[in-house]
């Protein structure tokens, strides 16, 4: 797992060949194209578990969420055993159809994987405002259904790719005192991204034996420093959905395990979202903005947004320009109602604005902007990508 210090993986969690969110032993996936996005491109993923689940789940707190965010909130989130998700429409701002059309897609898919009706997920990433066409998605369904395999994990993270230049997912395995555990991930995130919780779907699967109510703490709390850790274009999605499924065919996780386990999750979403950062539409630099010494946390929380989401400091990041005028501006912004003077240190990775070595900082993939206030023992982070010519590009051609 890249940058370390970034993920913050605990001892005994080590990335391991495997087929993603298959790769806990019970879960088969699929995807299939289905016609949504046109040119045979796969944007269909159906992920099931062969037994009965613990699960959590975690969506937008956008005050306009999708229809299938709607349609997913009336389930039992503690029990659900898979997802049947879709990528080129986000079935988003229509209406009561569209529930209607989130509800027969969670049918169809379970009638089709042969699991309980009401225990799949539903999830839809795209284009909003348009409608989902029912028949390509009701065909694509079957044949998921009909491909579903445990090697499955791969093909399922490209069918929920949208502007994404590359799958992200993995495969991991967690030692604790009760045994092994394996935990799979598949996400997709490029554009629209701004916790919380970010333009995202993520998916984790684990054989551990955990029960619903710690699985759902754990989840917020990975949630909370993962996804809600990251910024690509400071938007939210009325999208976004955290799904994590235990299936409970290795061994119970309980006392210090649980902890441990909950720092692995923690890790997995910390690497999914640097991941979602790292491919940014258009971005070629991945930033940490670490923000030290103020007041309180949520001080230093809007100092961080306000550099990492500042449009001139993301251009200047894009250009290799260590402009820290831009990043004075965005400090002072984020804390005009603090009143009084602030003064504030800036460094790239340890190194001074004009100090030696820093164009070598700034040409780096990804490095840290750490920003000290030196006001108080309030700390906050926030991964951000830069703003180029490429963002343009892709949200400007997106529908056309």
């Amino acid at each position: 797992m890249e940058r370390a210090d970034w993920i913050g993986a605990p001892e005994g969690l080590t990335r391991i060949d495997g087929p993603g969110v298959t790769a806990p032993s019970g879960y088969r996936a699929a995807g299939v194209a289905a016609g949504l996005k046109g040119g045979g491109r796969p944007d269909l993923g159906l992920l099931v578990s062969d037994r009965p689940c613990a699960s959590a789940l975690v969506d937008t707190p956008s005050a306009m969420p999708s229809a299938a965010v709607q349609y997913t909130r009336t389930l039992h989130a503690g029990s659900l055993r898979g997802v049947v998700v879709n990528s080129g429409c986000a079935n988003a701002a229509t209406g009561a159809q569209g529930v209607s059309d989130a509800r027969a897609m969670g049918e169809a898919g379970a009638a089709a994987a042969a699991v309980p009706v009401g225990s799949l997920a539903v999830c839809s990433t795209g284009v909003i405002g348009e409608r989902l066409p029912m028949k390509s998605v009701a065909a694509g369904i079957d044949a998921a259904a009909a491909a579903l395999s445990a090697d499955g994990g791969p093909a399922f993270g490209e069918a929920i790719r949208t502007t994404d230049a590359f799958a992200k997912g993995g495969a991991f395995r967690l030692a604790l005192a009760g045994g092994e555990v394996t935990i799979g991930a598949a996400a997709k995130g490029a554009g629209m991204i701004r916790p919380d919780m970010a333009t995202m779907l993520a998916y984790v699967t684990t054989d551990a034996c955990v029960l619903p109510d710690h699985l759902l703490g754990l989840t917020r709390a990975a949630a909370e420093g993962g996804f809600n850790r990251i910024s690509v274009d400071g938007q939210m999605s009325p999208s976004d959905t955290l799904l994590v499924l235990a299936n409970g065919e290795g061994p119970p996780i309980e006392g210090d395990d649980l902890s441990l386990f909950g720092d692995a999750l923690r890790a997995i979403c910390r690497y999914l979202a640097i991941l979602m950062v790292k491919d940014g539409e258009g971005a070629e630099h991945a930033v940490r903005v670490v923000v030290d010494g103020a007041l309180e946390d949520d001080e230093a929380e809007r100092v961080a947004r306000g550099v990492g989401e500042s449009a001139l400091v993301r251009t200047a990041v894009f250009g290799r320009d260590a402009n820290w005028g831009r990043v004075h501006q965005a400090v002072g912004q984020a804390l005009a109602q603090a009143g009084g003077h602030v003064d504030f240190t800036l460094r790239f990775d340890g190194v001074l604005p004009d100090g030696a070595g820093i164009d070598d900082v700034m040409a780096r993939p990804e490095y840290e902007m750490q920003v000290g206030l030196g006001r108080g023992d309030g700390r906050a982070e926030l991964f951000a990508s830069d703003l180029g010519h490429g963002y343009i590009s892709v949200n400007a051609d997106y529908r056309t």
